[in-house]
This record gives structure tokens, C-alpha cells and sequence, in this order.
């Protein structure tokens, strides 16, 4: 760790602003108090600097509750500082999440609707709004970068034929207030805390795009090679798919043993648990993402994990 501090530290004096909120994510993070306490206090000085990057991340710890008394208002209230200061991506933001954001109505109840019990099926109609899903698209589009398969052999991540879509990654504390309040709905419909989730994808299929049938959890060929994987974050028991737009065609999320698809509309969110409520691995969880015939499809991708994920 403290080869991985003094680089950050070398990066953030050079006035790098990524590095710098780089610095206070792993700061803030550290199981040494003293860090912490380093970390909270370097976030109060850039914030009152008027920093854009620390203003976003001051958002999306307020929103967690990492390092802070979670608070939505408070949350909010940076983002908008941010975005006074002609920072883009807090403007877009803040138009995404509306003027005046509403803790309530983001929170507000939803329905699942069960379609299959094993695995289980759920979709619910609406878990994030248009502006938001228009926004995660805008956000994709600056981050993208092929798609990579894990190689069940040697547990490395590889490029494949069979997923051919474009995927923009985050880390797991991304300064987006929008990215984190999305996670905390997700896990308010999971019934989960929100620290099982894994950093957040965005995923683009253009026209002949598909990804083909697979398992998201890890099965058992593949344990040896993902056996520290296993024991620091347990089994992949989640999907959750945002469907970001409409106007494509094709490209539904299909099972095979199952001969049942969706497809949604933007906000629309589908939930498969790829391991039963007793443990086992659920066989009937392989689904594909079919080719896009036209237009192009995008998606938020978010898997759980069994057990809390590292934040840095």
C-alpha cells in the first residue's frame, strides 16, 4: 500500500486532478485510521478549493455513506457545486437527476414481477429514469473499450469472438452521483447491501453485436483459477441489466433451457440470480445476449457478489 500512496501522492502534486481524487478514494478506504483521517481531511481542502473532481467525489460519498454520515441533500448540494463551476460532467448530471433532487421519489417502492422460480426471474418496469439511462449512455461512450471474457483455465480476462460488444468500466466509488445512486436502487431491489455490488458496466452492442450463451457465476471448472477470487468476494450470485434505450432491433436477453427472452424499455431492469436461495449453482441461469440486427442497444450491467466487495 504505501508504494501505491507515494505514487498517488507523486501523481497528485503534480497537480493531476484524477490522481488526486485517486488519492482520496484510497485514503478514505484504508483500514489505518490515520489514513483515513488524512484522506477525509485532503477532500475537505480540495472541496473548499472549489475542486470539480472533489466536489463529484465528495457527491458520491455523501450518497454511500463512505467516510461520512450518508445524505442525499448534502450529496446533491456538491454535485451542484460542481456543475456552478462549469464542470460537464456535473452539469449532465444534474440534468439527468433533475434540479431539485428527491430522495423519496428515487426511493419510491417498485414492483418485481416474477416470470420464472428457478433460476429467479424478475423484472421491474422503471428502476431508473430516461434522463439517467441517456446520461450512462453519454457516460459509456467516453470510456469505451472491447470486451473481455474470464478464461476458465488460467482466471485472466481475455478478448473473445463470443462477446463482442464495447464495455465502459468504473471503479466501485465512481464520482458520479448518478452511477452510486443507481447502485443504491439496485440494492434496494435486490434487497442487498449495496457493498456486495461490483464496479458498474455499460455495454454497447452495434449491429451484429451479440454476446453468446454463458454463465455469469463461476462454475466449477473454473474454481481452481478463481479460488482467491472466491474467497474474498464470494460466488457472482446477481445479475441486474438496465436497459438504457429503445430503437434497436434485436438483441434480446435470452435463456436457452428456459426458450424465454426480454427485452426493455430504457429504465427497465431484469434480475436473474445465478445461485439458488440454498447456495447451488443455478444451471438454468445461461442466457445470451442475441445479435443486434439494427441500430444499437445499450445496457448498465451490474453483478453481485456473495460477500462485500473491496472498495479499492
Amino acid at each position: 500500500m504505501m508504494e501505491n500512496t507515494a505514487h498517488l501522492r507523486k501523481r497528485a502534486e503534480s497537480g493531476e486532478g484524477a490522481a488526486l481524487v485517486d488519492l482520496i478514494q484510497w485514503l478514505v478506504t484504508s483500514p489505518e485510521a490515520d489514513e483515513r483521517e488524512e484522506g477525509a481531511q485532503l477532500l475537505l481542502a480540495s472541496c473548499e478549493r472549489d475542486v470539480p473532481d472533489a466536489l463529484c467525489l465528495r457527491a458520491a460519498l455523501s450518497a454511500r455513506g463512505v467516510g461520512c454520515e450518508q445524505n442525499f441533500e448534502t450529496a446533491f448540494a456538491f454535485l451542484k457545486r460542481a456543475a456552478a463551476l462549469n464542470d460537464d460532467r456535473a452539469q449532465r448530471q444534474v440534468q439527468a437527476l433533475g434540479d431539485h433532487f428527491d430522495p423519496a421519489a428515487w426511493f419510491a417502492p417498485m414492483q418485481l414481477v416474477q416470470h420464472h422460480p428457478a433460476p429467479r426471474i424478475f423484472t421491474i418496469e422503471g428502476l431508473i429514469p430516461r434522463a439517467v439511462c441517456e446520461w450512462f449512455i453519454e457516460y459509456g461512450r467516453r470510456r469505451l473499450e472491447p470486451s473481455t471474457v474470464r478464461d476458465g483455465a488460467t482466471g485472466v480476462d481475455i478478448v473473445s469472438p463470443g462477446r463482442s460488444a464495447a464495455t465502459a468500466g468504473s471503479t466501485a466509488l465512481e464520482p458520479d452521483l448518478a452511477l452510486q445512486l443507481t447502485k443504491l436502487r439496485i440494492a434496494q431491489a435486490l434487497d442487498t447491501d449495496v457493498v456486495h455490488q461490483e464496479p458498474t458496466t455499460i455495454l454497447r452492442y452495434q449491429p451484429g453485436q451479440e454476446y453468446l450463451a454463458h454463465y455469469d457465476l463461476i462454475r466449477p471448472d473454473e474454481e481452481a483459477a478463481a479460488a482467491e477470487e472466491l474467497r474474498i468476494v464470494g460466488q457472482r450470485v446477481a445479475t441486474v441489466l438496465v436497459y438504457l434505450n429503445d430503437g434497436y432491433d434485436g438483441g434480446e436477453t435470452f435463456f436457452p433451457h428456459l426458450d424465454w427472452g426480454f427485452k426493455g424499455k430504457p429504465g427497465d431492469a431484469l434480475i436473474f440470480w445465478n445461485m439458488s436461495a440454498t447456495g447451488e449453482r443455478e444451471r438454468l441461469s445461461l442466457h445470451a445476449g442475441l445479435p443486434v440486427k439494427s441500430g444499437e442497444k445499450w445496457l448498465l450491467s451490474q453483478w453481485v457478489r456473495a460477500k462485500p466487495v473491496p472498495l479499492i
